[in-house]
């Protein structure tokens, strides 16, 4: 009885303490769902400006001017020449620098914490646009950011009261599912579209009848089709349907592969990855490639290779990369999924054989970005990854050594990007009227493509942000990636979100 009265006076204990260490669990998490949201400091108020001594690259020549000033008010461009300024503008020295537009990253994604965690490091790395690529199943959603979050960030940017770059469109969520009717593609896309989304997403599982559906309301509403190529439709077909973006460099692997149709039809899903991969490199179909080639240039359709997506692949088990500093500046959620698709990747294409396959398919997508771009392929820069805005150089390099000339990277990256959206009577080039979206660098980047991270000041809409303050960005941006409050508020989002019972 003595030792039954100890062990239920220990079990007492026990379930005591468990049921006190729950409580402050409890509480914790609660806290950190309740804590107010961090704001990045704010850009000052001041929008005169004047920039002298700067060299300003006309990106449509790919020429570098000679030494001028550059006037902007009110969130536009003033006046450029060697006399241009006012005597009510705050003077800014560009030391010889080189002005360039705002970056765009034309592949981007953004979640309702993105504010604290992801904007800072975008404007911090000249990114001054972005497209979004995949909104929200609902109306609202507790974790990923939605058309209406979209619209007030973009507002509050413009008028200096949130850090982040501008959303020139969003698209829907993403058409995925391989049971979708037709007519369940066509009520969602029109229920998109009475949303205000500026893009219908397509992605690789979406059946043939329910594509072509989407495809038909898509030139109906005049909401673009963009996204994946899906896996039951070739890119001819693609093509003529309307979309009018596709992205990742896996495209042209897949479409220019001679046992392409084989593959669509599902008759190889029974090839081992590394094989395939293997096969889709060696096996090609050269001349079918260059049609594709022909017909995308003739219709003017868009290619955003990403290619640091198929860079993490073929580097997935280099511990360098793996270990990147950079990746400091990710959130825990963000860099999880990210280490486990990097796992799944070295499970799925195993050993030296599955390394050397993904590292030839990654030069072979961009060999084949090269030889897009010299039949007059339009070429944007997107990432679609963490550290996006670190990412955006990245991307820009591999697009060099695909064969693009840095001037070409750099229209890629502003004037094209402008053009796309239709908005370069706005964007996209240094002129008197246009918005002063723009980025001073101590070097460049005709030079050499990887001076754009030689970043000394960025304006969005005339709100200056000088390298001090850019630094500052940086500074809270790793600070609140590692705020557990920021860790909590994602868990709960994910745990309410309508994303997870679509995916």
């Amino acid at each position: 009885e003595s030792l039954s009265a100890v062990s239920a006076g220990v079990v007492k204990k026990i379930a005591k303490g468990f049921g006190i260490t729950i409580l402050f669990l409890g509480f914790i998490a609660v806290a950190g769902v309740l804590w107010p949201p961090a704001q990045a400091p704010l850009p000052p108020s001041q929008r005169h400006y004047v920039i002298t001594k700067v060299h300003v690259i006309d990106v449509a020549s790919g020429t570098v001017g000679p030494l001028q000033s550059v006037t902007m008010a009110d969130g536009r461009i003033t006046e450029i020449g060697a006399d241009a300024g006012r005597p009510l503008a705050h003077e800014i020295d560009g030391h010889g620098g080189f002005l360039i537009p705002g970056l765009w990253d034309m592949h981007s994604h953004s979640l309702q914490l993105s504010p604290p965690l992801h904007f800072p490091l975008q404007v911090a790395n000249g990114v001054t646009s972005v497209r979004d690529m995949m909104g929200c199943p609902e109306e609202t959603d507790s974790l990923i950011a939605c058309e209406g979050d979209k619209r007030r960030w973009t507002k509050a940017a413009e008028n200096g009261r949130l850090v982040s770059p501008r959303f020139i469109g969003a698209a829907s969520f993403y058409f995925d599912d391989p049971e979708m009717t037709p007519e369940e593609a066509e009520s969602r896309a029109r229920l998109y579209a009475r949303r205000g989304v500026d893009y219908l997403k397509v992605y690789n599982r979406i059946s043939r009848p329910a594509y072509f559906q989407l495809a038909k309301v898509s030139r109906e509403l005049g909401v673009p089709m963009v996204g994946h190529l899906p896996k039951a439709v070739s890119l001819g077909e693609a093509i003529t349907a309307g979309q009018s973006s596709f992205e990742h460099a896996r495209l042209f692997l897949q479409e220019g592969f001679a046992r392409a149709d084989n593959w669509r039809q599902g008759k190889l899903d029974e090839v081992p990855p590394t094989d395939l991969a293997t096969a889709m490199v060696t096996e090609r179909d050269v001349a079918a490639c260059d049609r594709l080639f022909t017909l995308m240039a003739a219709k003017n359709v868009w290619f955003v290779p990403t290619h640091v997506t198929r860079e993490e692949d073929a580097r997935a088990d280099d511990p360098t990369y793996l270990n990147d500093e950079r990746l400091g500046y990710a959130d825990p959620l963000s860099l999880w999924a990210w280490k486990d698709d990097a796992s799944a990747t070295r499970s799925r294409y195993p050993g030296q054989r599955g390394r050397e396959a993904l590292r030839s398919y990654f030069e072979k997508g961009l060999e084949l970005t090269g030889r897009a771009h010299d039949a007059g392929v339009p070429i944007l820069v997107g990432t679609d990854t963490i550290i996006g805005g670190f990412r955006m150089h990245d991307e820009m390099r591999l697009l060099v050594r695909a064969g693009l000339s840095p001037a070409a990277v750099l229209r890629a990256a502003t004037l094209e990007a402008a053009r796309y959206a239709g908005k370069e009577e706005d964007f996209g080039t240094i002129e008197a009227g246009k918005q002063a979206d723009l980025v001073l660098l101590s070097a460049n980047p005709l030079e050499d493509i990887a001076n754009t991270r030689a970043i000394s000041d960025v304006f969005i809409a005339g709100h200056h942000y000088d390298r001090a303050l850019l630094d500052r960005l940086l500074a809270f941006t790793k600070e609140q990636a590692h705020h557990p409050a920021n860790w909590i508020k994602m868990l709960w989002g994910f745990a309410r979100s309508s994303v997870r019972s679509s995916l």
